[in-house]
């Protein structure tokens, strides 16, 4: 039997469009969900803490690969409007073939926001963290980037005509545990949103406690992270990061003369 082209034309047409159809309505779904997390301010840095954090009833699970196989995952829950909590572990050696050097201690944060942004003012937390980067040194009894342990951290974001949302970061913290210092260390940070779902997140640590170490880790310059944040979906998000910068550890202790890199995956889900 002999099907006439002319007849099936039209149900051609309706398939076609519909197909197209559906493609336009996912395309439309996948960009208002990566607009939905793209639009909210930035509450995750690189190392250091920022004033915000994960909305009441949510965490956020992260993963993080980072230079000699290490790997640190964990979460952080938003268990009231102000307060969060989360519990980390991980360590070096995880991805290779040399046998795992597991972090001493699972690391623990706790933040509380006491003040929110307005329009003048910026938002106020404080908080602990325990939890610090790259492999343990038993020798030294400290982590090769340290910890920043208690803290208060400030943070405002501004709206550009033209750049986009801008968030400003600044910080104080104490490590009164790992080396023998103890005393205060200031840390600063900026993020911007490039396009909706892509930002840049820069930020810097004084590192005075690394500086006036016993051990000499640090050699005054502080340490400089860069990162790129990709927005997938509302609640997928991928970074990628170069760390220290301006090669501020010493080289025995970094492993290598290059800049580190590290890949970092977060996911945030409500409970």
């Amino acid at each position: 039997m002999k099907i006439n082209p002319t007849r099936c034309s039209p149900v051609r047409r309706a398939i076609h469009l519909l197909h197209a159809a559906l493609w336009v309505l996912l395309l439309l779904s996948w960009g208002a969900a990566a607009q939905d997390l793209a639009q909210r301010p930035l509450q995750k840095l690189i190392d250091c803490p920022s004033a915000g954090g994960p909305e009441p009833g949510s965490y956020d699970f992260e993963l993080r690969a980072y230079p000699d196989g290490g790997v640190l995952a964990g979460f952080t829950v938003g268990l009231f409007r102000r307060f969060s909590l989360g519990l980390f572990y991980g360590g070096t050696g995880i991805i290779g073939f040399t046998r795992p050097d597991w972090n001493p201690q699972p690391g623990i944060t706790a933040s509380c926001r006491l003040m929110d942004e307005s329009l003048l003012l910026p938002a106020l937390a404080v908080g602990y963290n325990n939890q610090g980067y790259g492999d343990w040194n038993d020798s030294t009894d400290r982590y090769q980037f340290k910890a920043k342990w208690f803290y208060a951290a400030l943070g405002k974001n501004f709206l550009w005509r033209y750049l986009g949302e801008t968030g400003l970061h600044f910080g104080v913290n104490m490590n009164p545990a790992e080396g023998d210092d103890g005393q205060l260390d200031l840390f600063a940070a900026l993020d911007l949103r490039l396009v909706q779902q892509l930002a840049i997140i820069s930020e810097w640590t004084a590192a005075l406690d690394d500086e006036n170490d016993t051990d000499g880790y640090g050699e005054g310059r502080g340490y400089l992270n860069v990162g790129l944040r990709l927005s997938f979906a509302e609640r997928l998000a991928l970074d990628l990061h170069l760390r220290d910068i301006l090669n501020n550890q010493k080289k025995r202790f970094r492993g290598g003369e290059s800049i580190g890199r590290e890949i970092r995956i977060s996911y945030i889900e409500r409970l």
